[in-house]
Protein backbone atom coordinates (compact mmCIF):
# COMPACT_ATOMS: atom_id res chain seq x y z
CA UNK A 1 0.00 0.00 0.00
CA UNK A 2 1.16 3.25 -1.22
CA UNK A 3 1.84 5.74 1.69
CA UNK A 4 1.27 9.54 1.86
CA UNK A 5 2.55 12.18 4.14
CA UNK A 6 -0.36 14.95 4.39
CA UNK A 7 1.62 18.54 6.02
CA UNK A 8 -1.24 21.07 6.41
CA UNK A 9 -2.12 23.00 10.05
CA UNK A 10 -6.13 23.13 8.97
CA UNK A 11 -7.69 20.54 11.16
CA UNK A 12 -10.66 20.26 8.40
CA UNK A 13 -8.50 20.26 5.55
CA UNK A 14 -6.13 16.90 7.06
CA UNK A 15 -9.73 15.17 7.70
CA UNK A 16 -10.44 16.03 4.72
CA UNK A 17 -7.73 14.55 2.39
CA UNK A 18 -7.17 11.68 4.82
CA UNK A 19 -10.91 10.77 4.33
CA UNK A 20 -10.50 11.10 0.17
CA UNK A 21 -6.73 9.65 0.36
CA UNK A 22 -7.97 6.55 2.49
CA UNK A 23 -10.69 5.85 0.76
CA UNK A 24 -8.90 5.73 -2.22
CA UNK A 25 -6.85 3.02 -0.74
CA UNK A 26 -3.76 5.38 0.31
CA UNK A 27 -2.10 4.35 3.53
CA UNK A 28 -2.43 8.32 5.27
CA UNK A 29 -0.12 9.82 7.94
CA UNK A 30 -0.80 13.70 8.79
CA UNK A 31 1.42 16.60 10.18
CA UNK A 32 -0.04 20.04 11.39
CA UNK A 33 3.16 22.06 10.62
CA UNK A 34 6.36 21.91 8.46
CA UNK A 35 8.68 20.60 10.88
CA UNK A 36 6.68 18.03 11.92
CA UNK A 37 5.85 17.44 8.28
CA UNK A 38 9.78 17.16 7.30
CA UNK A 39 10.65 15.11 10.39
CA UNK A 40 7.60 12.77 9.70
CA UNK A 41 8.86 12.20 5.88
CA UNK A 42 12.50 11.34 7.54
CA UNK A 43 11.07 8.73 9.40
CA UNK A 44 8.46 7.41 7.11
CA UNK A 45 9.74 7.95 3.71
CA UNK A 46 6.41 8.34 1.98
CA UNK A 47 5.40 7.79 -1.90
CA UNK A 48 4.06 11.36 -1.73
CA UNK A 49 3.80 14.41 -0.06
CA UNK A 50 0.76 17.01 -0.13
CA UNK A 51 2.20 19.76 1.47
CA UNK A 52 0.53 23.50 2.51
CA UNK A 53 2.49 26.50 1.65
CA UNK A 54 1.19 28.69 4.76
CA UNK A 55 1.86 27.26 8.04
CA UNK A 56 2.98 27.94 11.68
CA UNK A 57 6.46 26.95 12.78
CA UNK A 58 8.01 26.44 9.38
CA UNK A 59 5.98 27.07 5.99
CA UNK A 60 5.70 24.13 3.49
CA UNK A 61 8.29 25.82 1.50
CA UNK A 62 11.13 25.78 4.10
CA UNK A 63 9.75 21.96 4.96
CA UNK A 64 10.28 21.27 1.44
CA UNK A 65 13.73 22.36 1.54
CA UNK A 66 14.47 20.20 4.43
CA UNK A 67 13.21 17.54 2.53
CA UNK A 68 15.40 17.65 -0.20
CA UNK A 69 18.59 17.78 1.79
CA UNK A 70 18.15 14.17 2.61
CA UNK A 71 19.11 11.64 -0.87
CA UNK A 72 16.45 9.61 0.47
CA UNK A 73 13.84 12.05 0.02
CA UNK A 74 15.12 14.22 -2.39
CA UNK A 75 12.62 12.14 -5.33
CA UNK A 76 9.30 12.00 -3.17
CA UNK A 77 7.12 14.04 -5.55
CA UNK A 78 5.67 16.99 -3.43
CA UNK A 79 1.77 18.18 -4.62
CA UNK A 80 1.27 21.75 -2.75
CA UNK A 81 -2.15 22.70 -1.71
CA UNK A 82 -2.39 25.98 -1.06
CA UNK A 83 -4.78 29.05 -0.88
CA UNK A 84 -2.05 31.29 -2.34
CA UNK A 85 -2.18 31.25 -6.07
CA UNK A 86 0.32 33.77 -6.68
CA UNK A 87 2.84 33.40 -9.28
CA UNK A 88 6.03 33.65 -7.16
CA UNK A 89 4.72 30.72 -4.94
CA UNK A 90 3.96 28.75 -8.27
CA UNK A 91 7.60 29.43 -9.32
CA UNK A 92 9.06 28.69 -6.33
CA UNK A 93 7.26 25.40 -5.67
CA UNK A 94 8.83 24.52 -9.11
CA UNK A 95 12.29 25.69 -8.05
CA UNK A 96 11.38 22.82 -5.19
CA UNK A 97 10.78 20.44 -7.37
CA UNK A 98 6.59 20.67 -6.93
CA UNK A 99 4.95 18.00 -9.11
CA UNK A 100 1.47 19.71 -8.51
CA UNK A 101 0.23 23.48 -7.46
CA UNK A 102 -3.25 23.15 -6.04
CA UNK A 103 -4.75 26.21 -4.93
CA UNK A 104 -7.83 25.60 -2.38
CA UNK A 105 -11.01 25.63 -2.73
CA UNK A 106 -10.46 22.51 -4.57
CA UNK A 107 -12.23 19.44 -6.31
CA UNK A 108 -11.63 16.34 -4.12
CA UNK A 109 -12.07 14.01 -6.98
CA UNK A 110 -9.73 16.07 -8.75
CA UNK A 111 -7.53 15.54 -6.89
CA UNK A 112 -7.43 12.21 -5.96
CA UNK A 113 -6.82 12.21 -9.97
CA UNK A 114 -3.55 14.12 -9.62
CA UNK A 115 -2.53 11.97 -6.91
CA UNK A 116 -2.72 8.74 -8.47
CA UNK A 117 -1.36 10.36 -11.71
CA UNK A 118 1.98 10.85 -9.66
CA UNK A 119 1.52 7.48 -7.99
CA UNK A 120 1.46 5.66 -10.96
CA UNK A 121 -2.04 4.28 -9.95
Amino acid sequence: MKEILVVDDQPQISKLLNDLLTNAGYKVYVAFNGEIGYKKALEIKPDLIVMDIMMPVMSGFDAAKEIRKYPELENIPIIFLTARGLESDKLEAEKLGAVAFVTKPFSPKQFVQIVKKQLGD
